[in-house]
């Protein structure tokens, strides 16, 4: 009997979380609210073409964007900004830079980033994240 609700349980979560994620990848532009189009805005363009999964990572960060100090909100805002200059190609190479990223171990993860953060506090570095 245990097995069964259990089962029933998973199978609640699973259908709940999909149905979630359907609405979330079908979520336009303008059915945003205005607080999520504000901070949002810099993707505004690219918004409706998105991926399901960005925009789910996006909304969950607009959601939490309020709660960010103010160098945590201008860095968020930034990161926007850049990404939105880029190119279709441009993201999509940055995509699978990421992702040959995490497939490095985790302390060949960590001196690539110790070796950029030692050049972005090199004098004249204008690569500030």
């Amino acid at each position: 009997m245990a097995g069964y609700r259990l089962a029933f349980l998973c199978g609640f979560f699973v259908f709940f979380s999909f149905d979630v994620f359907a609405n979330t990848s079908k979520l336009r532009w303008n059915e945003l609210n205005l607080q999520q189009q504000n901070i949002l805005e810099p993707l505004a363009e690219h918004w409706d073409t998105m991926e399901p999964a960005r925009k789910k990572k996006w909304l969950g960060i607009a959601k939490r964007y309020p709660k960010m100090n103010s160098q945590e909100q201008q860095r968020i805002q930034s990161q926007m900004q850049s990404w939105h200059a880029l190119t279709a190609e441009q993201r999509k190479q940055v995509r699978e830079r990421f992702k040959k990223m995490e497939q490095l171990p985790v302390e060949k993860r960590q001196e690539i980033k110790q070796r950029w953060y030692e050049y972005e506090q090199l004098p004249g570095s204008t690569q500030k994240l």
